[in-house]
């Protein structure tokens, strides 16, 4: 376990999230969204991630011109930095880019990266924030979608309960405001439930 100052080089999910032009300009509207209050926040940052990539998903399913390309971000590996030029990605982009931009903005006092089993073959990135101690669970790939009907997680309500908590070989990253300011935390392998790492911190600083 360890606590970091910067998301610079982070991997979450294997997205390797480095600074270029497009983030650090999105990184710079979301600096600006700090005065804002939390919901207002939520909906800025949201925002600033819905559009700056469309759902590489839904492009690949629709077929037509780029599909090809659409599916390789998909099923590919690449950087954060990639997905941001073809303006295109998929949950695991989607859910890294909110949240840095999150990280900046100072949205809530806890967030973290999560992903959660769809079926046998499926997953998907999502974003647990608390501000205080209430919840709001954000998919940037539903909030991205033109078409609900490429919501391969529709009608399974409780997806968001279901968060991975053991992934051999991975890195779990989540972010927190301490005393000493937000700093990034990072649990290989395996970590406790959001809400207990919540009611921890949140015991050591008195709230």
């Amino acid at each position: 376990m360890d606590f970091l100052d910067s998301w610079e080089g982070i991997a979450p999910y294997d997205v390797l999230v480095e600074s270029g032009s497009k983030l650090d300009a999105l990184v710079g509207q979301a600096k600006d969204l700090r005065g804002l209050d939390f919901s207002d926040k939520l909906d800025a940052v949201k925002d600033l991630s819905v559009g700056a990539m469309r759902n590489a998903y839904e492009l690949w399913q629709q077929g037509g011109e780029g599909a090809e390309e659409f599916r390789n971000i998909v099923m590919n590996l690449h950087p954060l930095s990639e997905a941001l030029d073809k303006e295109a990605g998929c949950c695991r982009y989607q859910g890294a880019l909110f949240f840095v931009l999150g990280y900046e903005a100072d949205l809530g006092n806890h967030h973290f990266l999560q992903s959660a089993r769809i079926g046998h073959q499926v997953s998907t990135v999502f974003n647990e924030v608390y501000n205080g101690r209430e919840r709001h669970i954000v998919s940037i790939f539903r909030d991205s979608l033109t078409d609900i009907c490429f919501d391969y997680s529709r009608g399974d309500d409780g997806i968001f309960d279901r968060a991975k908590l053991s992934m051999p070989g991975r890195t779990f990253y989540s972010y927190h405001g301490l005393a000493t300011g937000s700093k990034i935390l990072t649990v290989e392998n395996s970590r406790p439930s959001s809400i207990v790492v919540v009611n921890g911190i949140n015991k050591q600083l008195g709230k």
